[in-house]
């Protein structure tokens, strides 16, 4: 059998989601590598993280912008908030102003467009709840890094493993509003631009979550069936999500372990987007997903790819830092997933990128061999 590799090279799209706000470490630190001395700025840059994720925090908890959604007067503030230090209350909408979750005209405040679409709780894409919860994640070794640098992992709690079935549920939850928006959008895009995608008539969302690229993917084929699969308290939401879309009479679902159960067969796509992270053996998982396609059938991959002996992309690196201090490194090298899935007998692999909620993701396409026609399911 030959191999075909295919690299794509299609610009990365970005969620934009509060990447504009930490921009400048990023515009500085391209600079100093550029430059022939190192940009001694960028340390205090990095000393300025904890004040962002403090504002940020501050206006998630006092509800900030619901309110600059109403009124923009100093006056108008102080009212919704009970009358706090006026001094205070406009240093810290100046500083809301500079980090570029508010903006200032004539003594006026008003929100961002980021602040507008992710951070009023009014709206189906609020992610307030959800930057709580990876804050909590991320944030919680911050203060014992030290111990864990020299005693190693201890225990963790159940409701902090990343795969236990309670936290994906609640995770779940969250994402459903990060997943609502533009993100599906693009991910369907990215479906469509397959040149299979209008001969798919049963596709594999594995590891779900709530559903909702599915569904997207989906609603842009009326004749493709989806079957989902997930643990099951998370399985509950995607239901709901499938009946809430009308689409019930167009979906199967599989709850369980996917290391376990017979997640089906005689698919034409199987999709996984971050959802691999706890196959216990994946060459063994890629023949399973190979054989669950029909010929011709396509399996999409989209996580996260370490590369530089496991120091990029920075963001996933710097954010998954507290899980792997307590033993939970489940980041994925740089083309490890399709190099097994080339192992296993997958015909073809072609690469894209796209950028995610911590930076760039890579994306392997997978063909199996053969031809893929209507119907074959």
């Amino acid at each position: 059998m030959v191999t075909k590799l295919r690299r794509t090279a299609i610009p990365s799209v970005s969620v934009q989601l509060f990447h504009g706000v930490f921009r400048m470490h990023d515009e500085k630190k391209i600079a100093s590598e550029h430059s022939t001395s190192p940009d001694v700025s960028i340390l205090t840059e990095w000393m300025l993280g904890s004040v962002r994720t403090a504002l940020l925090d501050l206006a998630i908890e006092l509800e900030l912008p619901d309110i600059l959604h109403k009124t923009g007067t100093l006056e108008g503030i102080a009212a919704h908030l009970g009358n706090p230090h006026a001094e205070n209350l406009a240093h810290v909408l100046d500083a809301m102003a500079a980090l570029g979750l508010a903006s200032k005209k004539n003594g006026i405040y008003a929100n961002s467009a980021l602040a507008e679409m992710y951070l009023r709780k009014e709206t189906n894409t609020y992610l307030g709840h959800l930057m709580r919860r990876l804050q909590a994640m991320q944030h919680r070794n911050l203060r014992n890094m030290k111990e864990l640098l020299y005693f190693g992992p201890q225990p963790v709690k159940e409701d902090d493993r990343i795969d236990g079935k309670n936290l994906w549920k609640k995770s779940s939850r969250d994402m459903i509003a990060y997943q609502q928006g533009e993100v599906s959008r693009r991910l369907a895009d990215m479906a469509v631009s397959l040149p299979e995608f209008w001969h798919f008539r049963h596709m594999l969302d594995l590891g779900c979550g709530p559903g909702i690229i599915g569904l997207s993917i989906m609603g842009r084929n009326t004749a493709l069936r989806g079957a989902f699969c997930d643990l099951p308290p998370v399985l509950e939401l995607a239901r709901k999500e499938v009946e809430a879309a009308g689409m019930k009479e167009r979906a199967e679902f599989y709850p369980g372990d996917y290391n376990q159960i017979d997640f089906g067969c005689g698919y034409d796509c199987i999709w996984a987007g971050q959802s691999l992270y706890f196959v216990k053996d994946l060459p063994a998982f890629m023949k399973k997903l190979l054989d669950a396609l029909n010929p011709g059938g396509v399996f999409v991959s989209l996580h996260e790819g370490l590369n530089r002996e496991r120091t990029a992309p920075e963001k996933v690196v710097i954010s998954r830092l507290s899980l792997a201090l307590e033993g939970q490194d489940v980041s994925f090298e740089e083309g490890r997933i399709a190099g097994l899935a080339l192992e296993a007998g997958f015909a073809s692999l072609e690469r894209r990128t796209i950028n995610m909620l911590f930076g760039e993701n890579e994306v392997a396409i997978l063909r199996k061999s053969g031809t893929l026609t209507e119907g074959a399911a």
